[in-house]
C-alpha cells in the first residue's frame, strides 16, 4: 500500500482540541483536498489512517504524526499545497514524505519530549531556585505522584518513565523545564503530573504553565530514531 507520512504542528490555537476532533479535522481536510486517500471496505467505509499517540488535551506539538494510505502516490510538495491550503487555523503541515513502512506510529514512537513555559520571570532568584528544585528531583531515587481516576487511586512512580534529567532553558521571558518521558505498554506518565511535583514538593517557582511537546522518537533495539526513520 502506498503511504504517506505527515508531520503537524498543532498551535496554541489548537491545544484544547481533543484528539477525535483533531481525527476529524484531518478527515475533513483530505477529503477538501481532493487528495487520492484510501478507503476501507464495508457498510461504512473510512478513510485509512494511522495516528501517532494521542495528545493531551491542553498541550501544543511542535510534530503530531500520521500515516495516510493512498490508492495512487501523488507528488510530495502537491500533497503539502493541497492540504495546507484546507486544514483549519492553528495546524500547520509541517513535513509530508513517502515512506514505505509498516511500523505502527502509536506503538513505535515511545518517547515523547516535553518543554514547559512557567509564566515566571527568569530573574536570578528564581532560576536559582529552578536549578535547586531539579538538583533535589534529580537526586531522589524515587518520586511517586498520586494519580486519582474514576476508577480509583493509583500511585505512579514517575521516575519510571523520565529519560534523564529535565534541563531549564530560558528565553521569551520565562523560565522553560524542558525532559522527556517515556511511554510503556503499560502505561505512561503526564508531563503535567511531573510539573506538579515539582512545584508542590520541590519548590519549583510557579505560575501560568503552557505545555508543549516537542518531538517523538521511537526507542528500539538499535538505537532512538525519528518518526521518519521507522
Amino acid at each position: 500500500m502506498l503511504k504517506i507520512r505527515m508531520a503537524l504542528k498543532k498551535t496554541e490555537a489548537m491545544k484544547y482540541v481533543g484528539h477525535l476532533d483533531f481525527v476529524r479535522a484531518i478527515e475533513r481536510a483530505l477529503r477538501r483536498a481532493k487528495l487520492p486517500v484510501a478507503y476501507s471496505v464495508g457498510f461504512n467505509p473510512h478513510m485509512k489512517l494511522s495516528f501517532g499517540p494521542a495528545l493531551g488535551v491542553g498541550v501544543a506539538s511542535d510534530a503530531e504524526y500520521i500515516d495516510v494510505d493512498m490508492i495512487s502516490m501523488v507528488d510530495e510538495n502537491d500533497f503539502r499545497q493541497k492540504l495546507s491550503e484546507q486544514l483549519p487555523a492553528g495546524l500547520i503541515l509541517v513535513k509530508a514524505q513517502g515512506v514505505n513502512s509498516t511500523a505502527s506510529l502509536a506503538a513505535e514512537l515511545n518517547l515523547a519530549g516535553y518543554c514547559v513555559e512557567i509564566g515566571a520571570e527568569p530573574s536570578p532568584g528564581n532560576l536559582a531556585a529552578a536549578a535547586k528544585t531539579l538538583e533535589l528531583f534529580s537526586k531522589a531515587e524515587t518520586i511517586s505522584y498520586v494519580r486519582s481516576t474514576p476508577k480509583g487511586v493509583k500511585t505512579v512512580e514517575l521516575k519510571s518513565f523520565l529519560v534523564d534529567d529535565p534541563s531549564i532553558i530560558t528565553g521569551s521571558g520565562c523560565i522553560n523545564i524542558l525532559f522527556w518521558l517515556r511511554m510503556k505498554a503499560t502505561g505512561a506518565a503526564k508531563p503535567q503530573e511531573l510539573m506538579k511535583v515539582l512545584v508542590e514538593q520541590y519548590g519549583c517557582p510557579a505560575g501560568n504553565m503552557s505545555y508543549r511537546r516537542v518531538e517523538l522518537r521511537a526507542e528500539t533495539a538499535t538505537g532512538i530514531r525519528d518518526a521518519f526513520e521507522i
